[in-house]
């Protein structure tokens, strides 16, 4: 339907013969066009886990075709009731005018048109059609599990059951910080690669739907990305001493490689009788070792992937030399260069010997940067 109020001009127009019927230009020449609406939810934000924010209706249209500035006045009724003005607004852009209705209630309908006003006879000189848009009842959502967190080498891999929802929205909480919404999937899991090796970060789930409803939060998955990485070589000692020790570090730009009688050295690899041996340096302590099929697993891993996540208890560590198995992953306790205990583990890709007959380990590792942190990669 159409709303004019052009009563007082209407008046002068039968006395202007040969004259347009509106004194301000053709019928709907100040009409506004393609009015639209619809509802959202707006999220404000999440107070103890529980969800805060309110209803509104969001209202679009264009200008009409002689625009010249004049402002527009919404024109708002639900139910039976009678239309009432709402809003004036006066700024648009590139043609296109909006308005946010928030003073809506869930489960009502409402009607809405626009009108175009002269400011200076103070005349509504142009309406539009109107639109009638439903404010959606607010639904019983419900509140994922608790994720499960891979963290990996600067990023975190977080990944929930579903629960049938349309849309998820990813909360990260970085620790002594407030949690942010970091992004939105229509899946069930999440990648992070912004996440910083050695920082602890709560990951938080929710459900939402169509219109923007957000449940309230799930409980927090914990992770702690930190540095990995893949296939370094270290020497025997006997062979090799200059390429024989190995100190974990937390940049690519280190160089963990080091000579066997390095004081820096947390351990080397000897040759007794034969035999490959792991020896622990100064105050490294290490596990007897674990049978794995990679060092960590996680996004795209096999099904049936054997890996170490967490440090076994301090007393499954020795500071005796272990023999190297390949395939077997071993967990050690170091002084880190801050001083404090770190956990790294390393994984023996294989044995073998180079072009001169030294003998030689090829192996992958991680570093937990977090002091006295025993897990290696899934949250508990």
């Amino acid at each position: 339907m159409r709303f004019r109020f052009l009563a007082a001009v209407a008046a002068v127009g039968w006395l202007l013969t040969g004259c347009e019927s509106d004194v301000f230009g053709p019928v709907g020449r100040y009409d506004p066009t393609d009015l639209d609406g619809a509802y959202n939810w707006i999220r404000e934000n999440w107070s103890d886990g529980r969800v805060d924010g309110y209803p509104a209706i969001e209202l679009s249209w264009e200008v009409p075709t002689d625009h010249n500035n004049e402002p527009f006045r919404v024109y708002s009724a639900y139910g039976d009731g009678a239309f009432g003005l709402i809003a004036t607004v006066t700024s648009c852009s590139d043609g296109l005018c909006r308005y946010t209705d928030t003073n809506i209630l869930h489960g009502r309908t409402y009607d809405y048109y626009v009108v175009t006003l002269d400011e200076r006879s103070g005349e509504e000189i142009g309406a539009s059609e109107s639109v009638t848009v439903e404010a959606a009842d607010f639904p019983a959502l419900s509140v994922p599990d608790a994720p499960t967190v891979t963290g990996l080498d600067g990023a975190a891999y977080i990944e929930w059951t579903g629960t049938g929802a349309p849309l998820y929205t990813v909360l990260a909480q970085r620790e002594g910080e407030r949690a942010i919404v970091i992004g939105y999937t229509d899946g069930t899991s999440f990648f992070d690669e912004l996440a910083q090796n050695g920082v602890q970060y709560d990951y938080y789930v929710a459900t939402s739907d169509e219109w923007g409803h957000v449940s309230d939060l799930s409980q927090p998955g914990q992770g702690i990305p930190r540095p990995d990485f893949h296939a370094d070589i270290v020497y025997s000692f006997s062979d090799a001493t200059a390429s024989s020790g190995f100190q974990f570090v937390a940049s690519e730009a280190d160089d963990p490689i080091l000579a066997g009688d390095s004081p820096s050295a947390q351990w080397r690899l000897e040759t007794v009788n034969e035999t490959l041996w792991i020896q622990p340096l100064g105050q490294t302590a290490i596990d007897a070792g674990t049978f794995t099929t990679a060092l960590s697993c996680g996004p795209g891993s096999e099904p049936d992937c054997l890996d170490v996540t967490v440090a076994p208890a301090n007393s499954e560590f020795d500071t005796s030399a272990v023999a190297v198995e390949a395939g077997d992953t071993y967990v050690l306790r170091v002084l880190g260069s801050d001083g404090q205990t770190h956990f790294a583990k390393m994984r023996v890709q294989g044995t073998s010997v180079d072009a001169d007959g030294s003998r030689l380990i090829l192996f992958d590792w991680a570093y937990q940067l977090r002091p006295d942190e025993p897990r290696l990669l899934l949250a508990e």
